[in-house]
Parts: structure tokens; sequence; C-alpha cells
């Protein structure tokens, strides 16, 4: 079975701190993750620093704008942080929230791309993206099946043949009963040529291990060194230590799992007549065909003091 590739988001949890930075990677790549994730933007080019406030009227300075601190990278962390990845054995993946990201991103040399659910609608940088012929990954929090169905025929026709969906609700932490799963579902009927996958921002590793179990072949998970730190992603993020388990317990999962064949496994065959009453021939000690044509177990009265 497929195993599940597991992302941790850095996102802005390096505090403005570039030996931060690397030192999550570091562990990121100990705790068993395959890619680790930041977000290549700026708060010039995400942010309008003056709005229209709807209740007077008047333009006014964006309270967002002030709050957004130290959440990008600077072009040479970029570098950095890849070579910081490639030291680490662990991909580098960066959120594009520009075109100008992409052609960052593109001198850095990352693998893949991986777009944010805001820019569902962002034909220009799906565009982009897409024309690097490399594989995308589009995240879709906040959006209906067919906006969904739009975008991943938007990016096919813009050039992109090796495309990831991840399910994803857009808010930090979403509510138990908003996180609709069962959507994965769906998106499979859809989609059934597609890997799916979960961006998830609940708490725990409960949603990861459900989404995998309904077919979710990717798990996006925010990472932090602890959840009291001050900062917009740190509260929702899943601790280091969590981290490391959730990739253990995925790659059980996967293990788990299995086939969608019912039958003995492997270890259950030497079983099979210890578990089972039947007749044998008391002559050669083999076991004989009872009388509705079943083969069966010589009764012997050897189950390993089960009663399976």
């Amino acid at each position: 079975m497929t195993a599940v590739t597991l992302i941790a988001e850095i996102g802005s949890n390096h505090d403005g701190d570039l030996d931060t930075a690397k030192r999550y990677i570091e562990v990121a790549a100990r705790s068993g993750a395959h890619v680790a994730k930041f977000q290549s933007l700026s708060r010039e080019g995400l942010i309008a620093p003056r709005i229209l406030d709807p209740q007077t009227g008047e333009i006014v300075d964006n309270p967002k704008y002030a709050a957004f601190g130290n959440q990008g990278l600077s072009e040479a962390w970029h570098y950095a942080l890849k070579a910081c990845c490639d030291e680490n054995g662990i991909e580098f993946m960066s959120t594009p929230f520009s075109l100008d990201a992409v052609d960052l991103l593109e001198d850095v040399g990352v693998n893949r791309y991986k777009i944010a659910s805001g820019d569902m609608t962002f034909r220009a940088l799906q565009k982009r993206v897409a024309e690097t012929g490399k594989p995308v990954i589009q995240s879709t929090g906040a959006s209906y099946l067919d906006e969904v169905e739009d975008t991943v025929g938007f990016l096919q026709a813009a050039g992109c043949d090796d495309l990831t969906v991840l399910h994803c609700t857009a808010t930090y932490p979403p509510a138990w009963d908003d996180m609709n799963l069962n959507a994965l579902t769906t998106l499979k009927a859809r989609f059934p040529d597609l890997v799916l996958g979960l961006s998830d921002h609940s708490p725990g590793a409960l949603a990861p291990i459900a989404a995998v179990t309904l077919g979710a072949r990717m798990v996006e998970k925010h990472v932090t060194f602890d959840r009291t730190s001050p900062g917009p992603d740190h509260p929702f993020a899943m601790e280091m230590d969590e981290f490391a388990q959730l990739a253990e317990d995925l790659s059980h999962l996967i293990l788990a799992l299995g086939s969608a064949e019912k039958t003995p496994a492997a270890s259950e065959f030497h079983r099979r007549n210890n578990l089972r009453r039947g007749l044998y021939d008391a002559r050669t000690g083999e076991p004989t065909e009872g009388p509705d044509g079943v083969w069966l177990r010589p009764s012997r009265g050897e189950n390993d003091g089960r009663t399976e």
C-alpha cells in the first residue's frame, strides 16, 4: 500500500530566527517528516497597509498589517533552508504567495509546489506554478466541490500532470463538527486518479489518522517546539514529540490497513488447524474432509487454550 507523505508545516513558527528555522528542519527530519515546509510571502505583498473601515467609511490602518510580524522569509533564507534540508535528508518546500515567489523557488530548486487554500482562485499563480512542470499540491479549504473541480481542471489544462488535492478546514483550529472528513470520500469518487490528502489544523492526531483510513496519502501538520509560544500558528500546532508519534502511527496504520482482499494473514496460516474443530484420520493423523465437504482440522483438543 502507498505510504503517507508527511509534511511538517513550520510556517512562521521560526519567529524570525534563522537558527530556529534550521533547528525545526533538523528535528522534523529526525521525527519522520518527509517534507519541511515554509511560506514564501511578505507583508507588503500579501496585506494592504490601509483598508476601508466599514463602520466609518474612512481609510484606516490595517491591524493585520501591523500584526504580521516576522512571518516571511528573506530571499537569502530560502537558499540557507534548502541547504539545511539537503543536509538533513528532508525535502524543502515553501508555499508561494506571489509570482515573484515562484521565480525565487525555481532558482532555489524546489521539487514541487503547494498552493494555499486562499489562492484556490488565483489563476495567474496557478498557471505559473503549473508551467514549471513540477508536481502541485492544492489545498481546498473553504471551498465547494464545483470550485475544486474548476481548479483541478485549470491546473491540468495549464500543464500540471501530477496533482495532489488536500481537504482542509480553513479555521485555526477548527471545531470537530466542521472537519467534514467524509468529504475525502466525495473527492475520491470525483477524482479517482488523483492523490488526496489532509491539511490539518485540528488538535492531536485523530484527524490525520482518520483521513488516512479514508484514503488520504498526504498529511500536512503545523509543528512547534512549544504551543504556549506567542505567535499566530503556535497555539494550534503539534509539538515535536507528538509529531514523531504521529509519524510512527501513520507508518503502522498503512501496514495495518493492508489490502481490500479478505484472506488469512501469513501469521494465521499455522493457526488455522489449531483454531478449528474437525476430523482426522486415526491411522495417519491427517485432517480429513467432513461430511459437509468442508476440510476440517484434526480434533486433538490443541487450540493453544484459546477460544477464538
